[in-house]
C-alpha cells in the first residue's frame, strides 16, 4: 500500500490536509441536536461509539431502517478529540481517546471510503529498553529498527519466536472453531508461555512492552492464546499505523453525517429491552435531559453498551446463564490520557536532525509517549501520554497534582531537564474497565466468546469487547451483527465494509 503522507512531508501539504480536516470538522462532527425517537424502526442500535455508527452504516448500506439511541450528549463513544482554543496562536487539537489504527483494522476501509486526510507511519516505536532509550531513525521499519536494538544471537531467536507464532496465528485466522490442541494455550499466561521458548532476556522484555500497551494489562494476566493473537501487529515489517488528521473524531463526525444525523438520538439511556413472540422488540428508554421516558418498537436490537455498563440494562428474557458467565469471567485493562503542552523548541527532545521519532515505549508512568499534534505547525506542541495497565488503574484514583508531580519525575529520567518545558497538563479518565482482555482461563476463541457473538431473542452484543482488545473488534463486531440481521431477514449482504 503506497504511503499517502511520509515523515517528511512538505507543509503546503499540512496546510492542504488541514483545510480539509477543518472543513470536515465544521460540517460533519457538531454536536449532535435533539432528535425526535420515532415510534419503531427495523433496527434499535443502543450506542452511537464506533461499533453501533459502523452497524448503522452497514445497515444502510443493505436498505434495512435503523435508529440509534445514545446516552451521553454526543456522537462518537471513546474516540474523543480535543480542540484547544490557545491566546497565543490558532487552535490546538490532540485525541483524547483512540490514538491510532492498525494497518489491519477494518476502519482503514472507512477512512478511505469517506476520504478523510490521514497520515500513516512505521508499526515500529522507539522503545525503553532495560532503561536505554533507542530511537527509531526516519525511514527505519520494524525490521531494520530490531537489528539496530538486537544482536546476531537476539535476532535469529525472534526470528524463531515469529516462526512459532506465525503457523498459530493463520490458523486462528482460518480455521474455525480453533482446534481443541490450540485452544489449550488459553489455560496458561502469555508471560509464562514466552518464558517457556526460552527467550533472550531483551527480546522477551521487547516483546512484553510491545504486547502490555496493547492489551493495557499485565502479561502475566492474560491468556497465552490472546496475547499471541495480538501478536499479529507485530509479524514482519509490522502493520502500519493510521491517524486522521485534524482528529480521529472526524471519522466518527463523519459516519454520523453519511448514516444521518437525523437518526441518532443523544442522551436517551436504555433501561429495558423486551422480547416479545414473533419478531418484536420494545427497547425502552428515558431522556436524560428531560427525564421523561419513551419505548421504540424494533425487529432487532443491537447493543453496543460496554461489558461493564451491561447489568443497567434489564433484558427480558434474560440474557443467558452462558453469556452472563462470559461477561462476569472477561478481564479487561486500563488507560488514562494526559495531553502536555510544550513550547515548539522543546522538539528538540524527541527530534533528530529534524524529524520526530515519536511514538516512544517508555515502560515507564508516561505509558507511550505522542506527539500529539504532528500536523500543526504552532508555538505550542503537545506531548499526548498513554498510559495503560496498573499505571492507568493509579493514575485513575489519584489526586491529579499527585499524577502531575509524577509524570513531571518521569519526563526528567528520560530527557534531563524536559519538566522546566512543561506549561501545563490536561488530564482524561476513563471508566477502569475501558479495553477488553482475556485472563487466563479463557479466550476471545473459546465458546463462552462464541456464546456472546450468538443472538438471543433477536438481541445481538456488539462491540471490541466482543472481539479483541482494539477499535477493529468494534468494526468486526459491527460487521457481524450486520449480517446476523440480513441473514434473519433472509436479505443478501451488501458488498464494501
Amino acid at each position: 500500500m503506497k504511503r499517502f503522507l511520509s515523515r517528511n512531508y512538505k507543509s503546503f501539504r499540512i496546510a492542504v490536509l488541514l483545510l480539509g480536516a477543518l472543513f470536515i470538522f465544521a460540517a460533519f462532527n457538531r454536536p449532535a441536536g435533539d432528535v425526535k425517537v420515532p415510534e419503531k424502526s427495523d433496527v434499535v442500535i443502543i450506542g452511537a461509539g464506533l461499533s453501533g455508527l459502523a452497524t448503522a452504516y452497514n445497515l444502510k448500506k443493505a436498505g434495512i431502517s435503523y435508529h440509534i439511541l445514545e446516552l451521553t450528549p454526543r456522537i462518537g463513544g471513546r474516540v474523543r478529540t480535543v480542540y484547544y482554543q490557545r491566546a497565543d496562536g490558532p487552535e490546538l487539537y490532540a485525541d483524547s481517546g483512540m490514538e491510532e489504527y492498525w494497518e489491519s483494522n477494518p476502519a482503514i476501509n472507512f477512512l478511505w471510503d469517506l476520504r478523510l486526510p490521514i497520515r500513516h507511519d512505521f508499526a515500529a516505536s522507539s522503545i525503553v529498553l532495560h532503561g536505554k532509550l533507542t530511537t527509531l531513525d526516519a525511514g527505519e521499519d520494524s525490521v531494520a529498527f530490531q537489528k539496530k536494538i538486537f544482536s546476531a544471537a537476539e535476532l535469529k531467536a525472534f526470528e524463531a519466536f515469529r516462526k512459532t507464532v506465525e503457523p498459530i496465528l493463520k490458523t486462528l485466522k482460518s480455521v474455525k472453531p480453533v482446534p481443541r490442541e490450540l485452544l489449550k494455550l488459553k489455560d496458561l499466561s502469555f508471560a509464562r508461555w514466552v518464558r517457556g521458548r526460552k527467550l533472550p532476556g531483551k527480546v522477551a522484555e521487547w516483546i512484553r512492552i510491545s504486547i502490555e500497551c496493547e492489551i493495557g494489562t499485565s502479561w502475566e494476566q492474560i491468556a497465552a492464546l490472546d496475547g499471541i493473537a495480538e501478536f499479529h501487529i507485530f509479524m514482519g515489517k509490522g502493520e502500519e499505523s493510521y491517524r486522521v488528521v485534524g482528529g480521529n473524531e472526524l471519522l466518527t463526525g463523519a459516519l454520523a453525517k453519511t448514516i444521518g444525523v437525523e437518526r441518532i438520538s443523544v442522551n436517551k439511556r436504555v433501561s429495558r429491552v423486551v422480547s416479545a413472540s414473533g419478531n418484536q422488540v420494545d427497547v425502552y428508554y428515558a431522556d436524560t435531559a428531560t427525564n421523561t421516558s419513551g419505548v421504540i418498537r424494533a425487529h432487532h436490537v443491537v447493543s453496543t453498551i460496554p461489558i461493564y455498563r451491561l447489568s443497567e440494562v434489564q433484558f427480558e428474557p434474560a440474557l443467558s446463564r452462558k453469556k452472563l458467565q462470559a461477561i462476569e469471567s472477561q478481564g479487561y485493562g486500563a488507560y488514562f490520557k494526559a495531553h502536555v503542552f510544550v513550547p515548539a523548541e522543546a522538539s528538540r527532545f524527541w527530534t533528530k536532525n529534524g524529524v520526530s521519532f515519536l511514538p516512544i515505549l517508555s515502560d515507564s508512568a508516561l505509558g507511550v509517549i505522542y506527539d500529539g499534534n504532528p500536523d500543526q505547525q504552532t508555538k505550542t506542541k503537545i506531548v499526548s501520554l498513554l498510559a495503560t495497565g496498573d499505571q492507568a488503574e493509579a493514575f485513575n484514583m489519584m489526586p491529579l497534582d499527585q499524577v502531575r508531580a509524577i509524570i513531571h519525575t518521569a519526563f526528567d529520567k528520560l530527557w534531563p531537564g524536559f519538566s522546566k518545558e512543561i506549561q501545563t497538563i490536561e488530564f482524561y479518565r476513563y471508566h477502569p474497565r475501558a479495553i477488553a482482555a482475556w485472563p487466563v482461563g479463557r479466550s476471545r476463541f473459546d465458546e463462552l466468546s462464541e456464546e456472546i457473538r450468538r443472538p438471543e431473542n433477536r438481541v445481538y452484543l456488539a462491540g471490541d469487547f466482543t472481539e479483541d482488545s482494539h477499535s477493529s473488534g468494534a468494526f468486526v463486531s459491527a460487521s457481524r451483527v450486520a449480517g446476523q440481521i440480513l441473514a434473519a431477514e433472509h436479505k443478501p449482504a451488501a458488498k464494501g465494509n
